[in-house]
């Protein structure tokens, strides 16, 4: 295997002389063979080699046990080690965010600060054809567009994958072959993260009954998608000068209508989301439902209108355009179209793609005492179906949970819980046909909140779109 890697790295020129690598490594099978290859070559390529661990803190005595096994892995080999723990159940108790997502963050922040400190560092993690399978199926759940259907890349933003043309049976013979003995991660077995879920029910379930070499079409399909997608970016370079202008103020710029309405719809698309990217360094929550919304706006839009785009970029309608990057207007109310009600699938797993996000909802035995504010529980006994999910309307009250007598105005709660206005009309709202039940991410109501009668169970968990990479196996 360590010959088919080598060629993997040389084809898409992943390491040169003198670079120095911080491997990413839980201890799992990927990371650990990506750690024990790198070694073998590092004389070829005569490249630095150092490693970086993160103790999540969230299996205790099991990660602190894995942190141990990184560590004498690395001494055994003389590799320089770098560890940190890192409290992730406090930070989502505070900002909201899953633990999936919250781990993920921190992590690269934590390798992001070990490569800079190595002296600009190429990061290397253990990615390989199974996980950009279920990469591409996962943004496919979510209608993500061709920069999320092209999967994960073998170089991005300072990041390296030179397992991605592998597969994890592969990299479990290596590890076997080379007598190497991953540690294993109990999380992994967890069906309530979604990506977890994918790899051990859906993808079995599609190989069993429609494709069993469906993980291999899904990687073609992103390599198609991947080069297509990177045609239609080299055009939209090309007409660039001739679409985008500086705009009225000297922070925004202009997608100049005539210009813009002559364009192919695929250029139109990529177009905006460029110019998005320039203005504010990442694409984090702009969605298909965004990006068809501007061109309805270019298109269809009362000049003068104004919303706000997630990241808080301002698009206005003018006389010649769009303009993005915008100062307000007093008089402006600055808001999206409230997101229509969406029947969510209970028990099963909803795709919202206008808020860019996913609800699974499952019946469970018992209550939990994780505090996630991405997740709720509801007495299914006093629900009245059926369940869906939308944003803020006119008028809209509830009883948050702990008051016993009278409602609040969503707009009132929001103010108090100090939401930005910009934020307020793209929070998700789950309702029945009595009311609303939940403030995702905020607070539940007091309708439906269980308590010791309670006999039937509903979980209900919001999964975001938080970044364009996937996953890691770091």
């Amino acid at each position: 295997m360590i010959k088919k890697v080598k060629l993997f790295i040389d084809r898409y020129h992943l390491l040169a002389a003198d670079d120095i690598v911080v491997a990413a490594c839980s201890g799992g099978a990927d990371s650990l063979a990506l750690v024990h290859i790198l070694c073998e070559l590092r004389s070829s390529y005569a490249i630095r080699l150092i490693v970086a661990h993160v103790d999540h803190m969230i299996r205790g005595q099991e990660a602190a046990a894995d942190s141990d096994f990184v560590a004498e892995f690395c001494r055994q080999r003389g590799l320089s080690c770098f560890r940190t723990k890192i409290d992730v159940p406090a930070f989502v108790e505070g900002s909201g965010r899953s633990t999936e997502d919250a781990a993920r963050m921190l992590r690269y922040r934590y390798l992001r600060q070990v490569a800079a400190e190595a002296g600009g560092a190429k990061i290397a993690t253990g990615h390989h054809l199974d996980d950009q399978a279920e990469t591409v199926l996962l943004h496919l759940l979510r209608g993500a567009g061709a920069d999320g259907l092209k999967g994960m890349q073998p170089y991005s933003e300072g990041v390296i994958r030179p397992l991605l043309g592998v597969t994890r049976e592969e990299v479990e013979d290596y590890c076997r072959r080379q007598g190497l003995s991953p540690r294993l991660d109990s999380t992994n077995l967890q069906t309530d993260y979604l990506r977890n879920s994918i790899r051990l029910e859906l993808f079995p379930y599609l190989e069993e009954r429609y494709n069993p070499a469906i993980k291999a079409s899904l990687c073609r399909t992103a390599a198609i998608i991947g080069d297509e997608h990177a045609y239609i970016r080299l055009a939209a370079q090309g007409v660039w000068q001739q679409v985008v202008k500086q705009g009225e103020s000297p922070d925004s710029l202009l997608l100049d209508k005539p210009a813009f309405v002559r364009q192919h719809v695929a250029l139109q698309r990529e177009l905006f989301r460029m110019v998005v990217e320039k203005k504010q360094g990442h694409l984090r929550g702009i969605s298909f439902y965004h990006v068809e919304k501007m061109i309805e706006m270019m298109l269809y839009g009362r000049v003068g209108s104004e919303c706000l785009l997630p990241g808080g970029l301002l698009v206005r309608k003018t006389y010649a355009g769009l303009e993005i990057g915008a100062k307000p207007c007093k008089q402006s109310s600055c808001v999206w179209d409230n997101v229509p009600e969406i029947l969510l699938e209970v028990p099963g797993v909803t795709v919202v793609a206008e808020l860019g996000c996913i609800v699974h909802a499952r019946f469970i035995k018992a209550t939990v005492t994780d505090k996630n504010l991405e997740s709720v529980v509801l007495d299914a006994d006093q629900i009245t179906p059926p369940l869906m999910i939308r944003t803020r309307l006119p008028g809209d009250r509830f009883t948050p949970a702990g008051m016993k007598n009278g409602s609040k105005k969503i707009k009132d709660f929001f103010i108090d819980a100090k939401v930005a206005r910009e934020k307020r009309s793209r929070i998700p709202i789950v309702c029945d046909a009595e009311g609303i039940l939940w403030v995702c991410g905020f607070r539940q109501a007091e309708r439906a909140r269980v308590t010791h009668h309670t006999q039937k169970f509903l979980q209900l968990t919001v999964e975001r779109r938080e970044e364009k990479d996937g996953t890691d196996n770091g």
